[in-house]
């Protein structure tokens, strides 16, 4: 969709509502139209900060970040839309969450009280370094890749002339590593399976949950997945990305255990029941990690399906190192609530459901991306924005008091090496750069 903005600049950012209102109400109707909105409850729209770069608003950033945030929520809720704002730098990052902050009830309202009393647990605990995720398939399948029993449906297809119609209708009763298995054998090679497996899964656009994820303030993450779904997010948000195993990257901010292979070596897919059986390698890297961190750090399982094989072995690994942390310390983000599940997984591990029982899929899975959106914004802590004119108008008092200190601090420090003054000076350099 494309919209009009000044060509020459403007002096007030309120010019944008409406354009902003009008592509709302034109893109739900072209998705409506088209056919394409998909699983979701509502249709998914993304925008920039309109005008922020040849539309002029570059020496009012501030204004115009408060009308972008301000006017997409009210389109949102008057076209029934969700919208995506998408910032280009850690300072406009920064102030707008700081923006959404101030009318925290309205904004994350569809989230139960005790569903954000857990972001606001967890947001502590990524601010101080000490959450790793570990990603399932689900925070995948929003870009399209498929889910466990979808891939294997997928891979049957490719040779169901090989399988009778008795032997199909078998097949689909197994579990899904035993499918994988049988599947395995029909193919010309291992080679030829593995390469289908990664053809089917490797998507390079990802949806809403990996970005979110790859936002946070993490130093590490582990993830099943085969796909670069969060290394691709981790490099847009400038948190690249280790891979292990791997080559060495110096460049790296985080690193990220893939546990069952990757689309990028096909031949370290782990999918089938041999597979899963012969990766003890991969166990014995889990273990290390968990032994080492899990005393201070919180494992969070997103996009995992209690009765998802592969989870009751990760937790079983897991609890064999260390019972009563894993019990205390970690953390599954469930769709809906079930009470026999919470009842199996007692003293286990602590289940959060997103919504309550009998939930649909699709809407519990929204309300998932919600609450990673209220994670994000708690755990967003930049200020890069407050030495910067263009966000002037939108600093409050203390922040205004804050920016005279800082503006005094770098005055002292062009007039003297003393390291006291040093020390200060670098200190504040998260508050963003003097121009």
């Amino acid at each position: 969709m494309f919209t009009a903005v000044p060509f020459f600049g403007f002096n007030d950012a309120s010019e944008f509502a409406d354009i902003i209102d009008s592509f709302a109400e034109t893109a739900a109707r072209a998705v409506s139209e088209s056919g394409r909105a998909g699983s979701r409850p509502f249709p998914l729209l993304a925008m920039p900060v309109i005008g922020s770069g040849g539309g002029g608003g570059s020496e009012v950033l501030g204004d115009l970040i408060r009308v972008v945030l301000e006017s997409a929520e009210q389109a949102a809720a008057s076209h029934l839309v969700d919208i995506v704002i998408v910032v280009r730098s850690a300072s406009q990052m920064g102030l707008a969450q700081r923006i959404r902050r101030e009318n925290q009830q309205r904004r994350w309202c569809e989230l139960s009280s005790e569903v954000k009393q857990t972001a606001e647990g967890l947001a502590a605990d990524c601010l101080s370094g000490n959450v790793v995720p570990f990603l399932g398939a689900g925070i995948s399948i929003s870009a399209g890749a498929p889910s466990w029993p979808a891939l294997v449906s997928q891979l049957t297809d490719k040779v169901a002339d090989r399988l009778t119609e008795s032997e199909q209708a078998s097949l689909a009763a197994k579990g899904a590593l035993d499918q994988a298995e049988i599947l395995k054998n029909l193919y010309p090679s291992p080679e030829e399976f593995n390469t289908a497996v990664a053809e089917l899964v490797n998507k390079t656009l990802y949806g809403l949950a990996p970005t979110l994820i790859a936002n946070l303030p993490l130093d590490q993450a582990i993830t099943l997945n085969y796909d670069e779904l969060f290394e691709i997010a981790s490099y847009d948000a400038e948190y690249e990305c280790a891979v292990i195993p791997g080559d060495e990257n110096s460049a790296a901010s985080r690193w990220l255990l893939k546990m069952h292979g990757k689309v990028s070596d096909a031949s370290t897919i782990v999918l089938t029941r041999s597979d899963y059986l012969g990766f003890d390698a991969n166990r014995n890297v889990l273990a290390a990690l968990v032994k080492a961190s899990l005393v201070t750090k919180r494992l969070v399982f997103i996009g995992f399906g209690l009765g998802d094989d592969h989870f009751h072995q990760i937790l079983h690994d897991v609890r064999e190192v260390s019972p009563e942390s894993i019990a205390r310390r970690a953390i599954a983000l469930t769709l809906a609530d079930d009470s026999l599940e919470q009842k199996a997984w007692k003293d286990k591990i602590t289940l959060q459901p997103m919504t309550p029982h009998g939930t649909d899929p699709v809407t519990a899975g929204r309300t998932l991306e919600i609450f990673l959106d209220y994670l994000l914004m708690l755990s967003t802590d930049s200020r890069e924005y407050l030495l910067d004119p263009a966000f002037e108008s939108q600093l409050t008092g203390p922040e205004r008091k804050l920016k005279e200190l800082i503006t005094s601090i770098h005055s002292l420090s062009r007039e003297s090496d003393d390291p006291s003054i040093a020390a200060a000076t670098s200190a504040i350099d998260r508050f963003g750069t003097f121009s």
